[in-house]
């Protein structure tokens, strides 16, 4: 097209292309004064009804008169090619942010400019839907405005966009703006505020290779703190760009006046504050903010956890259900023999589960005669271990009856008895709780009997003489009669 004229409008050279249009630098063919002209596509430039709604557009743009909106001169149309010419500006933010992060004030002043030029677009009814930095354009004096509203929407226009299509830069759309045409200015606030998170960090929070990426991750995955990436970021406004770009366009500030006055308050106390916080002191709106993204994220690893654990219950249920759709009555009769020496009543399950599945099989008259057997060795062990516990119950009553009579000798005095009785317990019932007693008894009698001291012994009245002789007078001796 360059070269040929659109109305009173010369094409002069193209200054770029997208899904939305080509845009070219024109000159009026009467003032001589240069301009931008938008033309639609060839597949939308088709669609009478989106042709419409375009012009409905544009002459909606034509009533909003704002200094940080771009100046929309012209609408019209030529055979099958649909246009409209703005004021033509050169220097875009895209420019701007090639040499990386902007100075902190001068970022501030751009996203309030755009903040107070977007709010009068939305009071005109219209959703830009495209804020990114190659539509925020600069006046020669340095004054933002907002361009390019290609694939803006009026609020109260009907769908006309296709089924399945995506509206936007992935880099900067907000996440609902993925699922459909069916946002309102909450959309612009978050394209806003990964714009201002760009212009103070050098880079935008989401990256990534493919645009199915960048999307998911504007879904699902947190944004890094901007203070991570800029340090001497102020606590408050890396509060307010994070409130800007949350997941949830309830959570985000509702409308661009409220964005537009933040800002301002921001610029404000800016240069109270020449000395921010030390990276390892935190502010209470940072600490806050720290607490309420490591609590999103906990809840975020809970689903991931819930959703695992989901999983791994179907598989395990779908390979019981498998296992046991596929399993055959020699598999029962197999598992049921390995069982029977180990575990006699799980056999049996096993037997009774055969028959109960297969009741007509082959298998099923052998599970039955294993599982007859089963039981009644089951039965036999029974009635075996019931005896067992008996003669053991007889046996140490009559063990205790026994320790009791040794224990009532004892304290009679009947020591003899008693060690005699201990002994009988030790020998013959040794395998009872008395056994054991029993011989401690004996021992602690055996220690007081070697303890006793032992007494002189006494002479009977047996043992003493009959007669005592009698002591004769000395010089006197036994003689006879004369």
């Amino acid at each position: 097209m360059i070269g040929t004229t659109l109305g009173h409008y010369r094409i002069d050279a193209e200054i770029s292309t997208g899904g939305m249009g080509a845009v070219y630098r024109a000159t009026h063919t009467d003032t001589d004064l240069p301009v931008a002209i938008k033309v639609l596509p060839p597949a939308m430039a088709s669609d009478r009804r989106f042709v419409q709604r375009f012009k409905r557009e544009v002459r909606a743009l034509q009533q909003v008169d704002h200094p940080h909106v771009i100046d929309i001169r012209d609408v019209g149309s030529e055979g099958d090619i649909h246009y409209f010419a703005m004021e033509y500006l050169e220097q875009t933010l895209a420019d701007v942010l090639r040499g990386g992060r902007i100075e902190l004030r001068h970022a501030l002043q751009i996203a309030s400019q755009v903040a107070r030029g977007l709010e009068a677009v939305h009071a005109a009814g219209i959703i830009h839907r495209d804020v990114k930095p190659s539509n925020i354009l600069f006046t020669p004096d340095g004054i933002a405005k907002v361009s390019d509203f290609g694939i803006a929407k009026v609020s109260d226009a009907t769908r006309m966009t296709h089924t399945g299509a995506i509206l936007g830069t992935p880099v900067y759309m907000a996440p609902e703006q993925a699922d459909g045409p069916k946002v309102d200015a909450r959309a612009d606030v978050y394209s806003l505020g990964v714009v201002l998170y760009e212009m103070v960090c050098g880079r935008p929070p989401f990256e990534g290779r493919t645009t199915l990426d960048v999307l998911r991750q504007h879904r699902f995955s947190l944004p890094e703190s901007p203070k991570n990436l800029n340090p001497q970021l102020p606590a408050a406004i890396s509060h307010l760009i994070l409130h800007m770009i949350e997941k949830s366009p309830t959570k985000r500030p509702p409308h661009m006046s409220s964005v537009a006055t933040s800002i301002g308050h921001l610029l404000d106390n800016l240069s109270a504050d020449p000395h921010p916080l030390p990276r390892h002191q935190l502010s209470a709106t940072e600490r806050a903010d720290r607490i309420e993204r490591a609590a999103a994220r906990c809840l975020a690893w809970g689903k991931r956890l819930l959703i695992a654990v989901a999983i791994v219950a179907v598989i395990a249920f779908a390979y019981w259900v498998g296992d046991y759709l596929n399993r055959t009555p020699a598999d029962y009769l197999r598992d049921a023999q390995a069982l029977e020496a180990a575990d006699p009543r799980g056999a049996i399950r096993t037997y009774e589960a055969l028959i109960k599945r297969f009741p007509d099989a082959p298998e099923a008259t052998q599970a039955r005669a294993r599982a007859g057997a089963l039981r009644q060795k089951l039965q036999t062990s029974r009635g075996h271990a019931l005896a067992e516990r008996t003669r053991r119950a007889m046996r140490a009553d009559m063990a205790y009856r026994h320790f009791r009579r040794a224990r009532e000798a004892a304290e009679a005095g009947k020591l003899h008895e008693a060690r005699r009785i201990y002994r009988l317990v030790c020998d013959h019932f040794a395998d009872t709780p008395w056994g054991p007693r029993a011989d401690a008894r004996l021992q602690e009698l055996g220690k007081a009997r070697n303890a006793k001291p032992h007494a002189a012994p006494q002479p009977t009245p047996s043992d003493k003489p009959r007669h005592t002789p009698r002591a004769e007078p000395r010089g006197e001796s036994k003689s006879g009669p004369p």
